[in-house]
């Protein structure tokens, strides 16, 4: 019996030490890409860093999602843990990323993991 106390005493105290990060998820701010191994030779049309700056709970802008000189800018929704844009005339890309934490987020059409500055 003194056993059983113990060891239900033992679960009690390392259950409440235990601390979890129910924080909601921020995702405004710029999430980057670097392309490994990129040489632009010396063509400033050409960007070897993607980027998405997230401005509000539904809008990106802008966009540098090809490595070309082009931004674009359009709205996402979030489903669970999978963030996917809306495609529209000015933006007619497949993108969606999965959210791996606060972080960090990885692009489902090719698996890049895409990385929020500070």
């Amino acid at each position: 019996m003194k056993n059983f106390i113990f060891i239900l005493f033992s679960i009690l105290i390392f259950t409440s030490c235990t601390k979890e990060d129910n924080s909601p998820f921020d995702i405004n701010g710029m999430f980057t890409y670097n392309i490994p191994n990129c040489d632009n030779g010396g063509n400033p049309e050409i960007h070897c860093t993607l980027f998405i700056n997230f401005v509000n709970d539904s809008n990106v802008s802008p966009i540098s999602i090809t490595g070309g000189d082009i931004v674009y800018e359009t709205s996402y929704v979030i489903n669970k843990s999978i963030i996917k844009f809306n495609k529209s005339s000015k933006f007619n890309f497949n993108v969606s990323f999965e959210i791996i934490n606060n972080k960090t987020l990885k692009r489902i059409e090719d698996n890049t993991l895409w990385v929020k500055e500070e």
